[in-house]
């Protein structure tokens, strides 16, 4: 696999969750077990399925994000909580948290990235001391391992959207 970034670098850890041992967490929760609140987000990749009645459906939100202009779809802490409350699977993604005012271009900023492949794998990766999980995540998800691999997401890219 290729080499992921200039992130691996900067004492970053990892949380490789595969669905085949453990359940895997929904997004509200682990934005619950993220200690830090205040990051802005940026969703680069979506493929997912929402649950009915609520106020963000996957179509619109999946064009949304393919038509975003780079570094990709830039949301509040707020706006990511209401897609996360919204999801019901979430088969592909790409979520990179940065602290409000960097640039969101240079991934040498970024604090947390979940990317999340096929319905089956979560990669996880933080940037502590500024971002860290719960000690509850950890004790379930963990132990966290040094650096940050490619991810099944990059290796494999996207999902391309088929419909209409």
């Amino acid at each position: 696999m290729d080499s992921p970034g200039p992130i691996s670098d900067l004492g970053v850890v990892t949380y490789r969750i595969p669905a085949a041992r453990i359940v895997l967490p929904d997004l509200v929760q682990f934005f619950a077990e993220l200690d830090s609140r205040d990051l802005v987000w940026v969703l680069t990749t979506l493929y997912a399925v929402t649950s009915p009645g609520k106020p963000i459906q996957a179509l619109p939100l999946e064009r949304r994000v393919d038509a975003a202009a780079d570094p990709g779809l830039i949301l509040s802490h707020a706006e990511a909580m209401d897609i996360a409350d919204s999801m019901r699977q979430l088969t592909d993604g790409e979520f990179l948290g940065y602290l409000p005012g960097v640039d969101l271009t240079d991934e040498t900023n970024l604090v947390v990235r979940i990317d999340a492949f096929d319905s089956g794998e979560w990669t996880v990766t933080v940037r502590p001391p500024l971002t860290t999980m719960s000690d509850a995540f950890d004790r379930t998800h963990g132990p966290a391992q040094p650096g940050r691999p490619a991810t099944r997401l990059e290796a494999f890219g996207p999902r391309q959207q088929t419909t209409a």
